[in-house]
């Protein structure tokens, strides 16, 4: 008995021994040895062959590496750091959050997996974005392409359920930023993804000749297929971040969860809670998908079994459309949601084996640019893939037409601007093209859904159409939609486009964006100044995350914008920008700052466009957009131009029992209607 007894305990005691394992490799995407932190359950036996566990990566915030979440340790501030139950003290379970990653492990019977997000020779935070330096020679650090890397590497070294099934991706702060960027990028690789308090608004990725900024706001394209879960803390400085970018999700055709955490400062709480989402995902079989959509900022990819290669060697994005097996729409974008396209270069995409092998099919095309329709052959390989080639610019839409695939029928994009806008309390019409590019007439039952029930009532459905072979169609009273406003970001949602032909639905669903937009009434002055290729010392709302420059968030800066003659009067040929000045709905004391706008415009306000954006830091984890536009054509007496804008306002949010810092980044948008007249001058109109 005593033999017995002896041996339980040093069982125990084997297992509670047990602790967190430091693990690296060589990586060939970094070219260099990354380190990674491997937590496991507490009866973990490595000798085990038959039990696998599912895996959860997680990525770090600001100032951590795989040994900690962020810059701090738990006494930092006079918190009390949680214990990794059964487990031997550890000095790192003074750091967040690896104490809860072994109970966490433990609970959820998962193995979690700490990724190293550190970069030396990066100052401040020193994680994820080599950008943050401005003369950086080094790796780029594409961390898209490491994570299968990473995934190989603990595959191969533990125990783990082999698929996309048993993977999930989490991350704090800038980490939260990162997961959901790695999960955007690699929607087929994870069963499901999430973030905590996730920062900065924009960032840019990629090598120095095609760096682009990320608005991870438009990642939603990317997410069909992939539920995402958003977290935030009530006390956490960072909270409306998280809470717009779930609501900007809302409604785009995948799962998306959001919650509210009561806890003190910017922090990965409720890690159980969070972790349970992903663990009710495991037990799912993995979601695929009959249709999605996907833009990338590298020239070459892999998302659902398609292969992208392309010359692409600028700023920008390559934009799959609305992928399905009967064809797809390839674009390029500069910045989303607006229209300007790249120069044109060569893109190659090799779709999955889901082709009768060795068979000709029809390949059709529709040209954005030429307005055009061609056909050709094109044929199936032995192993039934297909290799689609395409120049980008405007873009196309590409039919694949044959025996056992649905006819190609497109609703077709906006090359302008693709959301949709509308006013709040007021009936809109939309008009839309839609292109058939089978070889056969097709009759279509168009059918206009929303998640987003107290946002958005469909007034009228389209009906039924009938679209010749081969043609385009103007469907000038396509839907009615109705908007209620609702504050707090939960104005914007998405409609869905669906379609049954012959009685069968199509795998092809069509996702727009639409953001209802409150009738804003300007109380006070309502100042319009115009950079055409000027400066100007400007009154700003702005402030950094240190030296309590929040108390006083009020200072002068020099704006230069535009390019013209710099008389403050839109011209044919010029570059301008846009700034009010007028009293901020948010804050009390901002009463005189000024404020750049971006236009709303789509094929309803077709007069102007927007050349690019530029962002200005009016504080450290949030940069305002400011349009650069062009004049598609001169205002007149009798035809002004209307330009509808929206206008972000900032806010410093003071909070009480807070344990860091007592201000929240508070936003939120206001909306105007400007006219530009004859004489070059503009002037706040009516809403219409």
């Amino acid at each position: 008995m005593k033999i017995f007894c002896t041996s339980i305990l040093l069982l125990l005691f084997s297992f509670s021994a047990y602790s967190y394992t430091d693990e690296s490799h060589y990586s060939k995407t970094f070219e260099a040895t990354r380190s990674f932190r491997v937590f496991t359950p507490l009866n973990y036996d490595a000798n085990d062959t038959k039990k696998k566990y599912a895996v959860i990566y997680y990525f770090h915030g600001c100032g951590g590496s795989y040994r900690k979440s962020g810059t701090y340790s738990y006494k930092d501030f006079e918190l009390i750091p949680p214990k990794a139950d059964n487990r031997p003290d550890d000095p790192d379970y003074e750091l967040p959050n690896n104490a809860d990653f072994e109970n966490e492990a433990t609970r959820s019977d998962v193995i979690i997996i700490a990724v190293d997000g550190k970069i030396p020779g990066i100052p401040g935070c020193g994680v994820y974005f080599p950008s943050q330096v401005d003369d950086w020679s080094g790796n780029r650090f594409n961390f898209s392409a490491y994570i299968r890397e990473l995934i190989d590497v603990v595959d191969a070294r533990y125990p783990t359920l082999v698929g996309a099934q048993h993977r999930a991706i989490s991350g704090l702060s800038m980490g939260g930023q990162a997961a959901t960027w790695v999960a955007a990028t690699n929607p087929h690789l994870f069963s499901s993804a999430s973030e905590f308090c996730y920062s900065p608004a924009y960032y840019d990725v990629g090598e120095r000749s095609y760096l682009t900024t990320v608005d991870i706001q438009q990642l939603w394209r990317n997410f069909r297929g992939l539920p995402m879960r958003h977290s935030t803390n009530t006390k956490d400085w960072l909270k409306y971040y998280t809470t717009q970018l779930y609501q900007t999700y809302l409604g785009a055709g995948f799962e998306n969860e959001f919650y509210l955490a009561d806890y003190c400062k910017h922090h990965a709480a409720r890690i159980d809670l969070q972790f349970d989402f992903h663990n009710n995902h495991f037990s799912k079989p993995k979601q695929t998908v009959d249709c999605f959509s996907f833009i990338n900022l590298y020239p070459d990819f892999e998302v659902w079994g398609y292969e992208v290669s392309s010359k692409k060697k600028e700023s920008g994005w390559i934009y799959l459309h609305d992928v399905a097996k009967n064809g797809l729409g390839i674009y390029t974008r500069e910045r989303l949601p607006w229209g300007k396209s790249l120069t044109n270069f060569d893109i190659s995409v090799t779709t999955p084996a889901v082709y009768q092998p060795n068979k000709k099919y029809t390949l059709s095309r529709y040209s954005y640019k030429k307005g055009t329709i061609t056909t050709g052959p094109i044929v199936a390989n032995g192993e039934g893939k297909m290799v689609v080639n395409s120049t980008g610019g405007v873009g196309e839409e590409i039919g694949i037409v044959g025996e056992e695939l649905q006819p190609p029928v497109m609703v077709l994009t906006d090359t302008i601007n693709e959301n949709l806008y509308l006013y709040e309390k007021t009936t809109k019409t939309f008009a839309f093209d839609v292109v058939n590019l089978s070889t056969t007439a097709q009759t279509i039952d168009f059918i206009v859904s929303t998640e987003n029930k107290e946002l958005l009532t469909i007034v009228k459905q389209p009906g039924q159409v009938t679209i010749p072979a081969l043609s385009k169609l103007t469907i000038d009273s396509f839907f009615s939609c109705k908007g209620s406003y609702l504050p707090d970001f939960k104005n914007t949602g998405f409609i869905k486009i669906s379609m049954v032909i012959d009685g069968v639905v199509q795998e092809r669903e069509h996702f727009r964006k639409v953001v209802v937009k409150e009738a804003t009434q300007a109380t006070g002055k309502f100042n319009v100044k115009i950079f055409d290729g000027q400066s100007e010392d400007l009154a700003l709302y702005q402030y950094k995350w240190k030296h309590n420059q929040w108390a006083n968030p009020f200072s002068t800066d020099t704006i230069s914008e535009g390019s013209g003659n710099g008389n403050g009067k839109p011209e044919l040929g010029e570059t301008f920008s846009i700034w009010i000045q007028t009293p901020s709905p948010l804050e009390a004391k901002d009463l005189a700052t000024w404020h750049p706008v971006i236009p709303l415009n789509g094929r309803d306000h077709p007069d102007v466009y927007v050349d690019d954006i530029k962002q200005w830091r009016m504080n450290t984890g949030r940069s305002i957009l400011s349009a650069q536009v062009k004049l598609n054509r001169k205002p007149t007496k009798k035809k002004p131009i209307r330009i509808p804008v929206q206008v972000e306002f900032l806010q410093v949010e003071y909070m009480e029992d807070d344990c860091h810092r007592n201000t929240a980044d508070k936003y939120g948008h206001a909306y105007y209607d400007l006219l530009l007249k004859a004489d070059g001058t503009l002037e706040l109109a009516k809403p219409n």
